[in-house]
């Protein structure tokens, strides 16, 4: 019998299952166990529980959400038209739907399924080698097992806040649980000091609002604009403010890419793989992406084109450096607009006209941005990038100046949906919600929110200086059976999901996927199981090994990877 801890019960450690699931016989569980690790209900885990108000919506198309096998083929979208019609062909539909999805195939695969698996609602807080096997540690004792899979998703249960907000009514990040959001704490003449603008600060924004039986008005009927006009209930914070070191919001998703544009990012997919394949084989660029730099700034510029809106490489890498976006012409579709200048000094603008303004961008009545042009180039090559930087090494500095960029593109690329961006832009309008300015601090008696989530990977920040929140992984660090490369958050695994040792060999029967490899691997923040490949290499090495104990003589010892 071969025996699995999986630490973390979340889409991650429930796509590796279910690719083991379908690599297995009908007869396996006789030969393979696995316990799952999780204080919230496996498959849904913490982010996605059942419980969340509807009003919480799905960042992403809900067309990459997949969690079919041949238990159930239904991907999400299937399971929707099936169980919840109501939601049907909705592109972001309620987060809870996502965890209810998820929440059946993890049963389905619990009941049905090639593997006997069980779920272990408890926090691991140690994972030691104990010779040939691996001792699983937490409150509720120890246990020992052949195979350990490390997929923590958002964090641990042991894991230490990082730089907190003094004085905030949540403890611990809300990732699911909102719970520290009452009325008693924010009362309807609360002035609410919000720490961070990005996603999680805008669902504290909507649950303190619409949450509250606000309502949004509009677009009337033959409307030329979309906006939205917020109808308070008198239950609402009487003043909701964004606070973050950069003082800027997410711009929202463009819901259509003119197909010129995708026509040109397909084009530039080949020439980006070319580069990959060179970075690989170490011809140039070694430690160092000047070149990754010159292909993505030539396509970005190549889409100013099309969009009549040429604009220079300096404008467009400044915007990737600083974050800051500019107005890079005027014009829609080549040949629909007049041409404008090459490029705009930055015109300093208030939030909410900046919000504004990208959605005008997106639907081409506004000039062109060079924020979108990145938003572009960023989003529709993100599956090339990540296949491109898979494992690369990468110097300190090169590594550091990657985060910034990463950063700051996914700021443009990755934010709000429209509609949420217009319920914003609807709270601002109506004086409720505000941006921080730069060195304003909390007025007296405000109420305090910490909106900040755990980055990913397994350090606070990037090695050698960072250290390891969680007591998991500091044990993991401190042995040796883990690595974090300079620069890096991530611990650093092979193909097959299998730990990298401090020395660089393979911790045989260790492996992690999803977040915390953050780093040497990219975009883990995502429903889309299509992106990455560890959990199925990492199911078919399990699959080899329930094999290879099938055809040997029930007395021999397990076999060793």
């Amino acid at each position: 019998m071969i025996r699995i801890a999986v630490v973390g019960g979340g889409p991650k450690s429930l796509f590796a299952l279910l690719a083991l699931h379908d690599r297995l016989p009908a007869h396996a569980q006789a030969d393979i166990s696995a316990d799952v690790y999780d204080p919230f209900p496996p498959g849904s885990g913490s982010v996605w529980r059942e419980d969340q108000p509807h009003l919480l919506r799905l960042n992403v198309n809900a067309g990459i959400v997949d969690a079919s096998s041949t238990l159930n083929e239904a991907d999400f979208a299937g399971w929707l038209a099936h169980n919840v019609p109501a939601f049907t062909g909705e592109k972001y539909p309620p987060r809870a739907m996502v965890g209810r999805y998820l929440r059946e195939q993890f049963q389905r695969l619990e009941e049905h399924g090639n593997v006997a698996v069980t779920h272990a609602p408890h926090a691991v807080t140690a994972v030691d080698r104990a010779g040939a096997k691996w001792q699983v540690q937490g409150a509720f004792g120890s246990a020992l097992y052949d195979e350990v899979l490390l997929a923590t998703g958002h964090g641990l249960g042991d894991a230490e806040l990082g730089r907190t907000l003094p004085g905030a009514l949540n403890s611990h990040p809300l990732i699911g649980d909102y719970s520290s959001l009452t009325t008693a704490d924010i009362g309807a003449d609360s002035n609410l000091w919000i720490r961070g603008s990005a996603l999680t600060a805008y669902d504290v924004a909507l649950l303190l609002t619409e949450g509250r039986g606000g309502s949004w008005q509009g677009p009337t009927s033959g409307s030329t604009t979309r906006e939205l006009r917020y109808i308070p209930s008198g239950r609402e914070p009487r003043r909701i403010t964004f606070a973050s070191r950069s003082g800027l919001l997410m711009d929202p998703k463009s819901e259509a890419v003119p197909p010129a544009i995708t026509a040109c990012l397909d084009r530039f997919k080949p020439p980006l793989r070319l580069y990959g394949s060179h970075l690989r084989t170490a011809m140039h660029d070694v430690g160092q992406l000047s070149g990754l730099w010159v292909v993505l700034l030539r396509c970005a510029q190549e889409c100013a084109l099309i969009m009549g809106t040429p604009v220079s490489a300096l404008a467009l890498w400044r915007t990737a450096l600083t974050g800051v976006s500019v107005t890079a012409g005027s014009g829609c579709l080549s040949g629909s607009g007049s041409r404008g200048p090459e490029e705009s000094l930055p015109v300093k603008r208030q939030p909410a006209d900046e919000l504004r303004n990208s959605l005008l961008v997106n639907h081409c009545q506004a000039p062109v941005t060079t924020g979108w042009l990145w938003a572009r180039i960023w989003s529709g090559l993100y599956a090339d990038l990540i296949a491109v930087l898979d494992r690369v090494p990468k110097s300190v500095q090169t590594g550091q100046q990657f985060a910034t960029v990463a950063r700051n593109l996914e700021r443009f690329a990755f934010g709000p949906p429209e509609i949420t961006a217009r319920k914003l832009l609807a709270l601002f309008d109506a004086g409720i919600l505000h941006m921080a300015a730069d060195g304003e601090e909390p007025g007296q008696g405000a109420v305090l929110i910490d909106a900040v989530t755990p980055g990913p990977g397994v350090l606070s920040h990037p090695a050698p200086e960072g250290g390891p929140p969680s007591g998991l992984f500091a044990g993991l660090l401190a042995a040796g059976h883990i690595w974090v490369r300079a620069g890096e958050r991530g611990v650093l695994t092979d193909p097959d999901g299998t730990c990298l040792a401090r020395d660089g060999s393979r911790t045989l029967s260790l492996a992690a996927v999803g977040r915390p490899t953050e780093d040497p691997t990219l975009g883990h923040d995502t429903l889309n199981r299509g992106l990455h490949g560890e959990h199925q290499q990492w199911a078919q090495r399990i699959a080899a090994r329930v094999t290879a104990l099938e055809s040997t003589p029930a007395q021999r010892p397990a076999l060793k990877e």
